[in-house]
């Protein structure tokens, strides 16, 4: 457990060294045609995003990095068990993705990448490819709606393929951050099924220095029906997240 907390502190001093640069002349500094966020969270729990349910109830880390040029970007996100490296959240996301504006308003991103389940190496079996489909809806200033698939397994491990939807309506202010979230894993590529519902509150974009921002929240998972109880624990839970972003 050590080493994953010194590793999240240090990828909080790295953010803050970011910062800790001389001041350099204005007409020699370039802007540059990408832009990148770095994230580190630390959770009193874990939940899987893309799946609903939660994954570890362990306090957990996890550190996520996305880089945007042209509608391109690539996502990397790793999380961590700070107390058991056997549980499911020990694993990475490597994706690339494509915006692509259907309106001014509608915005749909596909992703592909591969999920790495880490539990004793970088890429244990069970380890495959995926892709996630993303429509987006900006409904105006503040609020949005987004409908998500997840298709997992798709090469390695055809037999564990899964299919996940997720539908979010999202209000964001100044600060403020509320997200209503469900998701439906159905029946289409195994016998297995579950329905959850969230609700996460946050207070987010706390400006501790150019382009650094912390935010703390509460989010609570009620899982609603499942079939497989054994595979998928019927599990409802609060946890608590503070986060630490770095934006350029």
């Amino acid at each position: 457990m050590l080493r994953f907390i010194l590793l999240f502190i240090f990828t909080m001093s790295m953010m803050l060294f970011a910062h800790a640069k001389p001041e350099q002349d204005s007409l020699k500094v370039k802007k540059s045609p990408g832009h990148w966020r770095l994230t580190a969270r630390i959770h009193s729990q874990a939940l899987f995003n893309f799946g609903g349910r939660i994954a570890t109830t362990n306090p957990a880390v996890d550190i996520n990095f996305i880089y945007e040029k042209n509608n391109w970007g690539l996502f990397i996100f790793k999380g961590m068990d700070l107390y058991d490296r056997k549980t499911q959240y020990n694993f990475a996301l490597i994706s690339v993705y494509r915006n692509f504006k259907i309106s001014k308003k509608i915005t749909f991103t596909p992703y592909v990448g591969s999920f790495l389940e880490q539990e004793n190496t970088f890429a244990n079996k069970g380890s495959d490819l995926a892709a996630i489909l993303i429509t987006t809806a900006r409904l105006n200033k503040y609020w949005s709606i987004e409908q998500m698939s997840l298709f997992a397994n798709l090469i390695v491990e055809p037999a564990e393929r899964d299919w996940v939807n997720r539908f979010r309506l999202t209000y964001a202010g100044k600060h403020w951050d509320v997200i209503s979230s469900c998701w439906w894993n159905n029946r289409v590529f195994d016998s297995s099924n579950y329905n959850t519902a969230g609700l996460q509150v946050a207070y987010s974009r706390i400006k501790v220095a150019d382009h650094f921002f912390l935010s703390a929240g509460v989010t609570g998972l009620w899982m609603i029906e499942t079939s497989h109880p054994e595979i998928n624990e019927k599990r409802s839970s609060v946890l608590f997240t503070v986060a630490a972003s770095i934006v350029h």
